[in-house]
């Protein structure tokens, strides 16, 4: 999964952690149009003087959440909560600076920051994802996808999680041949008769792109678990200090909560197209649930982002760099995700 500024003719667009574009497909294009009329505004083109100040940019509050907009005043850095931004500058409700606020709002779950005057993310224009994925996941899903069709329609159920292995069993002339024979026996399901195989063929395309932004999150989703085991690797780094154990014993208690449920969503998105009749039967409706996962697990990566940049270039050995990380850590899973028990006071 990746941010960039460029973008090819099958993805979506790029918007990085600070921007949002997109292009793609017309299939994707119409999944979008069919679950809301496509937004007016398509930049984020404010006319109150403030957001062409140098340097502006919204992003959300460390501590609050809340969406700011961050501005230079001379030597004064300010972050301007909505608001005060509002009231300060005297934009008017209903205005079209106003409205976009409202905007930026909603796409600061897609992306970090987003800077005046760039395109409004694609997740709140069409529905497609602001940010791109590499080829290999596109090759993973595709892949997946291939297999459940030929498993599906021959009765022959495969199931590969290496990707070397996906990719050698997808080209080899024997799944060649069931897919073709699995494509036949999906087209008389379907009831297709002109262009059947040649239509299948598309729509399969149309899916495993889309399931390709699930298998990006999946991957980068693996780095959170990759967490939770070095916090092991503390414990024996760590073992003659007894206060960074404990902290350590609770870290792990208190990450398990969300791996389980970021499992049970990807168990969601592959049980998506485990029926593959009625996937590709409303394949509108199954690019929409698609798409409605990935936002979720976007958002939800987003707020671990800058923690795993951290995990994934610390090094595991005594270090002030790794205690810092860990503190952080501690306070982010905590803030989050601690069990917490309502006591009711009983009575008759």
């Amino acid at each position: 999964m990746t941010d960039s500024s460029n973008t090819d003719e099958k993805t979506a667009a790029d918007p990085s952690a600070n921007s949002g574009t997109a292009t793609g497909s017309s299939t994707d294009g119409n999944a979008g149009d069919s679950q809301a009329e496509p937004m007016r505004d398509t930049h984020f083109d404010f006319q109150h003087k403030v957001f062409s100040l140098p340097g502006a940019f919204f992003c959300a509050d460390p501590t609050s959440k809340d969406p700011v907009l961050n501005i230079l005043l001379g030597d004064l850095k300010a972050a301007l909560a909505f608001p005060t931004l509002l009231e300060s500058f005297q934009i008017e409700q209903g205005s079209h600076d106003e409205r976009l606020l409202e905007i930026v709002e909603q796409g600061l779950a897609y992306v970090k920051q987003i800077r005046p005057g760039e395109q409004i993310p694609g997740e709140l224009l069409d529905g497609r994802a602001s940010w791109t994925v590499e080829d290999r996941h596109r090759r993973v899903a595709k892949g997946r996808l291939t297999m459940q069709v030929v498993s599906s329609m021959t009765g022959a159920e495969m199931i590969v999680s290496d990707a070397y292995q996906l990719d050698q069993l997808v080209e080899d002339p024997g799944t060649q041949a069931r897919l073709k024979l699995a494509l036949q026996k999906l087209a008389d399901k379907l009831k297709l008769t002109v262009n059947a195989e040649q239509y299948l063929t598309d729509r399969l395309d149309d899916l495993a792109q889309e399931l390709s932004y699930i298998e990006a999150l999946r991957d980068r989703f693996k780095h959170i678990r990759k967490m939770e085991q070095n916090f092991a690797k503390l414990i024996t780094v760590y073992r003659t200090d007894r206060v960074f154990c404990s902290e350590i014993n609770r870290m792990q208690g208190l990450i398990k909560k969300p791996l389980r449920e970021y499992d049970m969503i990807f168990d969601q998105a592959d049980a998506q197209t485990g029926e593959i009749v009625g996937a590709l039967k409303d394949i509108h409706a199954t690019i929409q649930f698609i798409r409605k996962i990935r936002d979720d697990l976007r958002a939800k990566l987003l707020e671990w982002e800058d923690l795993l940049k951290g995990w994934d270039s610390v090094m595991m050995e005594r270090s002030p760099r790794l205690e810092h990380l860990q503190k952080a850590t501690y306070r982010f899973l905590a803030s989050r995700f601690i069990e917490t028990t309502v006591w009711k006071r009983g009575g008759g």
